[in-house]
């Protein structure tokens, strides 16, 4: 995994997100999720917050654990009665079990490696109640994208500044990830620009290395979405969305 300028990540987050990522749903989404189980939910990746203080506000009992001190700072000060930890999806313990387990936001595609998303699932399933369920999203890989680099600029308004973010992802297809570099340019009322940049990596994954990876940690496949609305995953989705819960044979 490459993840470098994580300030500068933590910063933009919010700001980008909700100018860009609001329309997918995936919000509300995982709140009805939560609310469907009924509580507790365990969000691992929770980020800034971005989808954990919502599931609050729903009054919903969850905790949030994120790899990153500078999204935990936000998540915070935003609201600073949340429960959240700084730990690695691949090896924190909670110390309990939860109705919902989620990996919103493809968090997962920060972790490379097929072992480690064994880990993963297996450290899911281990705070799952014996009825809980593992909800996580991660892209469906589009195939013009996995072949040469692809550019993308968005712009958005947010507090009087004008932010201009441009996006590379070049793909590595030897490791199956992309390499991404963002650059923001940020305008103040003055005309004044400040530049940031930040990288990391995003793995890409097909549907049947995560059912078998998801088999090999003792988790069954419940649902498998293509979108947010829980239609079906079809050849055009653009999301796959997977809710699993433990295999027959593990459950207690």
């Amino acid at each position: 995994m490459v993840y470098e300028g994580a300030d500068v990540i933590a910063r933009m987050y919010d700001h980008d997100y909700a100018a860009h990522r609001t329309p997918s749903g995936d919000v509300a989404f995982y709140v009805e999720e939560a609310r469907r189980g009924g509580g507790p939910v365990a969000e691992f990746g929770c980020g800034t917050g971005r989808i954990l203080i919502p599931t609050l506000e729903a009054g919903i009992e969850a905790v949030g654990v994120d790899v990153s001190p500078e999204m935990l700072a936000r998540v915070r000060a935003k609201r600073p009665d949340a429960e959240v930890f700084l730990g690695d999806m691949r090896d924190q313990n909670l110390g309990r079990t939860f109705a919902l387990v989620t990996i919103p936001f493809r968090a997962l595609s920060h972790i490379d490696e097929v072992d480690d998303h064994v880990r993963v699932f297996e450290n899911m399933r281990r705070h799952l109640a014996p009825d809980g369920r593992l909800v996580f999203d991660v892209f469906h890989p589009r195939t013009d994208r996995l072949v040469k680099p692809h550019d993308e600029r968005l712009d958005h308004e947010k507090d009087g500044l004008k932010v201009r973010r441009y996006g590379r992802s070049t793909p590595e297809r030897s490791r199956q990830r992309l390499d991404v570099v963002f650059r923001w340019e940020i305008e103040d009322a003055k005309g004044t620009v400040e530049e940031c940049t930040a990288r990391f990596t995003m793995r890409w994954f097909f549907r049947y290395e995560l059912e078998h990876a998801l088999a090999r940690a003792g988790l069954a496949i419940e649902a498998l979405y293509g979108d947010f609305d829980r239609s079906d995953f079809r050849d055009d989705s653009g999301e796959m969305i997977f809710v699993a819960k433990p295999a027959p044979a593990e459950r207690v």
